[in-house]
């Protein structure tokens, strides 16, 4: 298991906001289900949102139109999508408090910390206050402030940018495979977590 102390000996944090900081993705899938339905499509389960979890709501409903040939705006799916989501659903949000203690720790330590995530700036802002961890972010970069979500990495190196840090001097707590590949081409070291828990025996260096 990795030793904690070895942690906090990188000079800035990025931490996955979506299954990391927060016990969202069941959320999001019922969301999605609610509207796919609507639309035809088959339920969204919780296990496949695991598998490509990261990828921005608006490219996930390209993906799940082309998939099962719904001839609409993927726009329009992915708006009402994140409207459900933020009505109905995010006010259920629970925090995973391991991951969420080891941000606040960071910051108690003089270490420079970011959230990076693939949900939009309304939900993020509204989980970030919900949880208290305003004082405790120095930066936030959601996938409708940059143009390539992940896997791409963007998302990374734009919370990089904002922490005027470089990609050697960061550790990220990630825990998808999308979001993993995202880390990996930032050039970036990455603790994977699943649940709450950190699940890497060791630093997943680039």
């Amino acid at each position: 298991m990795i030793d904690k102390n070895k942690i906090f000996e990188f000079k800035y944090i990025i931490f996955d906001l979506d299954g990391t900081l927060c016990d969202t993705e069941h959320l999001h899938a019922d969301a999605w289900t609610a509207v796919a339905q609507k639309y035809g499509m088959p339920p969204i389960t919780h296990e496949l949102l695991i598998k490509i979890g990261g990828i921005s709501t608006i490219n996930l409903s390209k993906m799940f139109c082309k998939q099962y040939g719904i001839d609409v705006d993927p726009q329009i799916i992915a708006d009402e999508k994140a409207q459900n989501y933020f009505d109905n659903f995010l006010p259920k949000t629970q925090k995973f408090e391991s991951i969420c203690s080891i941000l606040r720790e960071a910051h108690d330590r003089g270490i420079k910390t970011a959230i990076a995530t693939g949900s939009q700036i309304k939900e993020t802002n509204y989980l970030i206050e919900l949880f208290g961890l305003t004082a405790y972010v120095d930066a936030v970069v959601t996938a409708d402030q940059i143009k390539n979500g992940k896997p791409a990495p963007d998302t990374y190196l734009e919370a990089c940018k904002r922490l005027n840090a470089t990609p050697s001097e960061c550790l990220v707590f990630e825990d998808t495979p999308i979001g993993l590949q995202g880390v990996k081409a930032a050039g970036m070291t990455c603790i994977k977590v699943f649940e709450g828990k950190i699940v890497s025996d060791d630093f997943i260096k680039p």
